[in-house]
């Protein structure tokens, strides 16, 4: 099943957008998609380290770090059995105050097509509202800062 994508472009360095992007246990204070993310080995992002995240219309699902290249990217997966999700973060910086973000989700496993199909609605609207998100989020901080 093909992965569902957003990118949006936002005024700031990948080093802004990486600092908002990359505190998830920060997330429920600037994200409507996230109600808590709980760190289950560490809060600071690194390959191996595992978070509890908690939706709002979905199940509680334990993500594990498995890839990390500050201040550019770094992805995550979550595992249950026949399903395989997996959420890649990703920043391009086009200049020193213009970045281009690209959050993609998938799912693969026996489960894979079934419920991406299923959570076909949610995972678009949640990947908008978080790109959205995220882009209000460190335009306004930089906003600050002027």
């Amino acid at each position: 099943m093909p992965p569902y994508r957003e990118t949006i472009s936002i005024a700031a360095s990948s080093e802004s957008i990486w600092h908002a992007l990359a505190n998830v246990v920060a997330w429920p204070e600037w994200l409507p998609t996230v109600n808590s993310v709980q760190a289950l080995d560490a809060p600071l992002l690194k390959v191996g380290n595992r978070y509890t995240v908690l939706q709002p219309k979905l199940r509680p699902a334990t993500w594990t770090v498995t890839e990390l290249k500050p201040p550019y990217r770094f992805v995550w997966e979550a595992r249950s059995p026949g399903l395989r999700m997996v959420a890649d973060h990703a920043i391009e910086a086009q200049s020193s105050k213009l970045s281009r973000v690209t959050l993609e989700f998938s799912f693969s496993g026996l489960l894979g097509a079934p419920i991406g199909m299923l959570y076909r609605s949610v995972t678009q609207r949640y990947l908008a509202r978080e790109a959205a998100a995220l882009k209000h989020t460190v335009e306004g901080r930089n906003a600050g800062k002027a």
